[in-house]
């Protein structure tokens, strides 16, 4: 849970860093280094670069919502057979939850193919010899 937690606040953080001047599609990098490193299993990658994705790509779509008094988003859920604005918000947000999830999910996968695990022996196996 710990894990988890850590991963998804590095992704908030990072692609909040990297959303001035860089495209929508940064926060793919950023998840897919995050479960590289700070993930322990397929698990925590997952879940820790949803919530991370989510967090981010809400937020960013919630403060950009509130600055025009919600008029863009009204327009827009218009075109896509009347959703309101806090509707296309939560679209916005799971959007970028399952990008951060399944980059997340790809580095955690990736590491288990290209890293070897060390053969280091714990006390009981070395005690037994």
């Amino acid at each position: 849970m710990k894990n988890t937690l850590i991963a998804a606040l590095i992704i908030f953080i990072f692609g909040n860093l990297c959303r001035f001047g860089l495209p929508w599609w940064c926060l793919a990098p950023i998840a897919f280094l995050i479960g590289w490193l700070y993930s322990r299993n397929a698990w925590t990658a997952f879940f820790g670069g949803f919530l991370g994705g989510f967090l981010l790509w809400y937020a960013t779509a919630w403060f950009s919502n509130n600055s025009n008094a919600g008029m863009l988003s009204a327009k827009v859920g218009q075109l896509f057979m009347g959703l309101q604005g806090s509707q296309l918000l939560l679209a916005t947000g799971v959007l970028g939850a399952l990008i951060g999830a399944l980059s997340a999910l790809t580095g955690r996968w990736a590491k288990e193919m290209l890293v070897k695990p060390s053969k280091k022996r714990n006390y009981l196996q070395e005690r037994r010899r």
